[in-house]
């Protein structure tokens, strides 16, 4: 039995490297080896199914192990026995004391883990405006859904790896069982023969500068749609604006048909003064010049309240 061999060497700390120096000599024969038990020491372990999206959809059969001992774990090849029978075996690095460590030995087939994408919008959380400049900060949203079927007839505790995104947080509400240095790793009990869903939502955080002079009216209709049913001071701090932007736009549409008759002025005087160059020598000239002259007064008057 495992737990009857007493370990023959001593652990000590060498700096950064650790060395294990056996106490007890050793025999061997010729042509032959020994396995020297080194330490002989309980760990904690669970036993969890791992799942990252790496194996397919199938997760691994891990022992999420830690290092209970005051002694560092050297690095190789393990083997679990399950009930004294093969259960799998793999490779570890090095574990110092206190750290945990997921040693994953063979494919879980009796689960399986979809994971899709839900529902994602940004809702506007904040507006302000400071000289001229609206700043709009913004929270975007975003659902991973994973669905995680149990075919076996026992349960499992299944360990979901939910990769981290630079500037992205997990929402409120929604905690991790653990965090590595590149992803969170959320614990979901699933009973045999049962289905569970879990959901992983995030938020990332916008900013957003607008000029004042540049908003478009649906931009507007946004905010006051996103923000302004619970904040009526946004809805009164932008009623100004909209009554300016219609100010505004009525002037550019006031200034547009002024130019518009203008242009058609000067293309008609272009047309009379012509006309008066072709009535030289003949027997109209004096009665049709005099009519255009008339015309262009006319004309002159009513540039002269045009660029007013």
């Amino acid at each position: 039995m495992l737990a009857d061999l007493q370990p023959q060497a001593q652990g000590q700390d060498l700096g950064e490297l650790f060395e294990y120096r056996v106490t007890t000599p050793i025999t061997i024969a010729k042509n032959q080896s020994a396995l020297v038990p080194i330490i002989n020491s309980e760990v904690g372990a669970e036993r969890v199914s791992l799942w990252s999206g790496a194996t397919g959809a199938h997760p691994l059969s891990s022992l999420w192990l830690t290092n209970s001992t005051p002694l560092t774990l050297d690095g190789g090849s393990f083997t679990v026995l399950d009930e004294a029978t093969f259960a799998g075996e793999g490779l570890v690095e090095t574990i110092k004391p206190g750290e945990r460590r997921f040693l994953s030995y063979a494919l879980d087939l009796g689960v399986s883990v979809d994971a899709r994408n839900g529902e994602g919008h940004r809702r506007v959380s904040r507006l302000r405006i400071e000289r001229g400049v609206m700043i709009q900060q913004s929270d975007e949203q975003s659902e991973r859904i994973y669905t995680i079927r149990n075919n076996d007839a026992k349960p499992r505790t299944v360990i979901v790896e939910h990769p981290i995104r630079s500037g992205w947080k997990l929402m409120p509400g929604v905690d991790a069982a653990e965090t590595s240095a590149s992803s969170y790793r959320f614990r979901q009990p699933v009973e045999a023969k049962k289905n569970m869903t879990l959901t992983v939502s995030e938020v990332h955080p916008l900013q957003t500068t607008i000029a004042i002079d540049e908003l478009t009216d649906d931009q507007i209709a946004v905010f006051v749609r996103d923000v302004g049913s619970k904040n009526t001071a946004l809805v009164q701090a932008l009623a100004p604006v909209l009554a300016k932007k219609s100010a505004v736009a009525a002037l550019t549409a006031d200034i547009a048909t002024r130019q518009a008759e203008t242009n058609r002025i000067g293309s008609d005087q272009a047309r009379v003064r012509e006309n008066m160059k072709s009535l030289k020598g003949t027997s109209e000239e004096q009665s049709l010049v005099k009519r255009y002259a008339a015309q262009l007064n006319q004309q002159e008057d009513r540039l002269e309240v045009l660029r007013k």
